[in-house]
């Protein structure tokens, strides 16, 4: 059984999911403020993870239309670096493609207001949710 971590990386906000042992489910965690550098924010990240022990992390790479990586997706890396020197956990990569987008339908769906779930980090969260969920799924 392997207990699968994932994380919607962002500057200001950094959204967290969790697997179930089986790899069948997810859930969102919670919302992570950044850090002023993608080190910093591992930091965060590893205190919020560790008591769960994940055995692998999946970290949402932002990617251009084309495919081709962005600047950010560059920080997404350096996170994961960062991430994967912390804790003692597979760090993996994974297109994140339109899963902000999709989350923001599902919780509209859910009859959430969308000021308040960006708000509140409820669509990292639930982005985080939505990549762990197609990693699975491509990866079960």
């Amino acid at each position: 059984m392997t207990v699968v971590a994932a994380v919607d990386y962002g500057r200001r906000r950094i959204g967290l999911a969790i697997s179930d042992p089986m790899g069948i489910t997810a859930r969102g965690l919670e919302t992570v403020e950044g850090g002023p550098t993608p080190e910093a924010a591992a930091g965060r990240v590893a205190e919020a993870l560790a008591a769960l022990q994940p055995d692998r992390i999946v970290i949402g790479l932002p990617l251009h239309e084309s495919g081709d990586e962005s600047e950010i997706s560059r920080e997404a890396r350096s996170f994961g670096a960062a991430l994967g020197n912390t804790l003692p956990a597979e760090v993996v990569f994974h297109d994140e493609t339109l899963t902000s987008w999709e989350a923001e339908q599902a919780l509209k769906a859910r009859g959430m207001d969308l000021r308040e779930a960006r708000r509140s980090g409820l669509i990292d969260q639930e982005a985080a949710r939505g990549l762990l969920l197609a990693y699975l799924r491509e990866n079960g």
